[in-house]
């Protein structure tokens, strides 16, 4: 496109000047043949040749001209909220904000809560070494409350002076100042350019004042070149929101040295502001010690980590452990209102399949998984299992999987088939022998122990971060991955019933064609959809059956 308009421009402005030139040319030849000398001819000619020199670099210069004006003109439209409307707004906003910390009034105190994730109670699915019952009685029809819809996403906020390529361009704007801070995050080492003025401020004590001033120098610096690189690996890395927040950290950890005062968090809150999310500086008090915090306020539910309600919304303090005793006397101090262009909260959903993290794998049991990735899901927080259930095995893993497992379990069916040759093992009973044989596979390799000692009781786990984990998971981390795996790798329909304390998976099989000897023959089942589905085990007396289940299905 560039091409054809720089052509087309060129094409013009030669055409127009051309024309004048051949006018011109006639003038002066017939002008030399009725008035002057051969002489004069000649010293015409010469001139003439001067002139055409002269107006070729006039229409080169002309042209230079136009090329520079025409990509100022395409700069300044790509780029308009950089220096225009865009930018005297925001420096408003920056200048009202700034007088509003300034106020002791703005700032108040919140208590400190916690959510924990619910406990479940442990138990076995069947196993190809499980027996079929004694008893013949039929099993109960479980009912259920209700289908578990799959959790909404949120769209990212994009900057208002973001746009393809702005990162890029600020490196080549300030490459003559050559200050660098280069971070490595996850395995990705990401380089940035800033202006060394960014860092000439201080906290102090934490103040409001000083918090104030402290904002108001950062707004009045070249802040613009640095958010732009940050967003701009934002989108080349395919960040999450809260992937997003720890890169900024990471890099504002680097260039305040961690700061003394708090630095790096204030910086960390200005840029996520600047970008559109709502993150606020508090100040933390306990019965022993204060210090300055990050609040975020995550779209999801988030377990484990403290919180505080402003309004009816949570703002989780990001990075930081609390012991229950330091729960109890502990208050945020902050202000009640966001900054004015900063109105996103934080997802902490992902999608394994995406993630542009450069992979690192490793290998459990014989199957592949990526450890930066597993890293990068364990640095988050312990979401809501909506966020879990539909998530994507990483694409290296699916295909081990596909490769490795599948014909592992066909060459085991193949085996049985050829020891017994009477008779020829059916569809239904094939089906079956794959359903115990996964149920073996990720009996015999996770547990709920694992996940203990790997200290991530009180998440819900991805399928990479299990592997990761050599074998991390809970009766309900088993379940789904079984569901997972059962339903992608192996195309067998599942559900999953989940109570408030267990969770099981069913699996779909036709009634009437359950081989005698099979454990499923006296399984309790849901209807779904005309279908039976059979749990894969026995629910443990511990378990609460009075409460009804709810079903999710892929």
């Amino acid at each position: 496109m560039k091409k054809i308009f720089w052509s087309t421009a060129f094409l013009l402005i030669a055409s127009f000047g051309m024309q004048g030139l051949c006018v011109e040319s006639r003038d002066i030849q017939d002008s030399a043949r009725s008035q002057l000398s051969v002489e004069d001819t000649t010293k015409h000619q010469s001139a003439f040749k001067e002139e055409l020199r002269q107006t070729g670099q006039a229409l080169q210069e002309s042209f230079q001209e136009l090329k520079e004006g025409v990509g100022s003109w395409f700069n300044e439209s790509i780029k308009v909220n950089i220096s225009g409307e865009y930018a005297d707004i925001q420096r408003q906003n920056n200048q009202l904000f700034a007088d509003m910390l300034r106020e002791p009034s703005s700032w108040k105190n919140y208590s400190v809560q916690i959510n924990q994730r619910p406990e479940y109670t442990e138990g076995h699915f069947f196993t190809n070494r499980t027996k079929p019952s004694a008893d013949t009685t039929p099993g109960r029809v479980i009912r259920y409350l209700s289908v578990i819809e799959p959790h909404g996403k949120i769209a990212s906020p994009i900057p208002e002076t973001y746009y393809s390529g702005a990162g890029t361009e600020a490196v080549s704007q300030m490459i003559s100042k050559q200050q660098y801070c280069e971070i490595k995050f996850f395995g990705q080492n990401i380089k940035l350019v800033y202006e060394p003025s960014l860092r000439a401020i201080g906290l102090g004590k934490g103040k409001e004042k000083q918090i104030a001033k402290f904002w108001q120098y950062l707004s009045d610096e070249n802040h613009a070149a640095v958010i732009a690189q940050l967003y701009q690996f934002k989108e080349e890395l395919k960040l999450n929101d809260y992937q997003y927040y720890q890169m900024v950290r990471a890099f504002a950890d680097q260039m305040f040295a961690k700061g003394k005062h708090g630095e790096n968090l204030g910086f960390t809150v200005f840029v996520l502001n600047q970008t559109g999310y709502d993150a606020r500086l508090g100040k933390l008090k306990t019965e022993k010690a204060s210090s300055m915090v990050i609040l975020l306020p995550v779209w999801e539910k988030v377990y484990g980590m403290p919180c505080i309600m402003i309004g009816e919304n949570p703002y989780y303090i990001a990075d930081l452990q609390l012991k229950s005793r330091e729960m109890k006397e502990a208050s945020v101090s902050t202000y009640s209102k966001a900054f004015a262009s900063a109105t996103h909260p934080v997802s902490i959903q992902i999608n394994p399949a995406e993630i542009g993290i450069a992979p690192l794998y490793g290998m459990f049991e014989g199957y592949v998984y990526n450890e930066r990735l597993a890293e990068a899901e364990a640095s988050m927080p312990a979401g809501p299992m909506t966020i879990y259930l539909n998530a994507s095995f990483n694409d290296l893993m699916e295909k081990t999987l596909q490769l490795r497992l599948k014909p592992a379990f066909d060459s085991l069916i193949q085996k049985k088939q050829d020891a017994d040759l009477r008779q020829e093992i059916s569809d239904a009973e094939k089906q079956q022998m794959r359903i115990l044989q996964l149920s073996t596979f990720i009996d015999q390799n996770f547990s709920y122990q694992s996940k203990r000692s790997a200290r991530l009781s009180g998440y819900y786990l991805y399928p990479d971060l299990m592997f990761w984990k050599k074998g991390a998971g809970d009766i309900w981390d088993r379940s789904v991955l079984f569901c997972q795996i059962a339903n992608r790798i192996f195309d067998i329909p599942t559900v999953l019933l989940i109570y408030p304390d267990y969770a099981i998976p069913a699996v779909c099989l036709p009634v009437d064609k359950i081989p005698a000897n099979s454990p499923f023959r006296t399984a309790d089942y849901v209807e779904y959809n005309g279908k039976a589905y059979f749990l894969l085990g026995r629910i443990p007396k511990a378990v609460d059956t009075s409460v009804f289940p709810q079903l999710y299905v892929w």
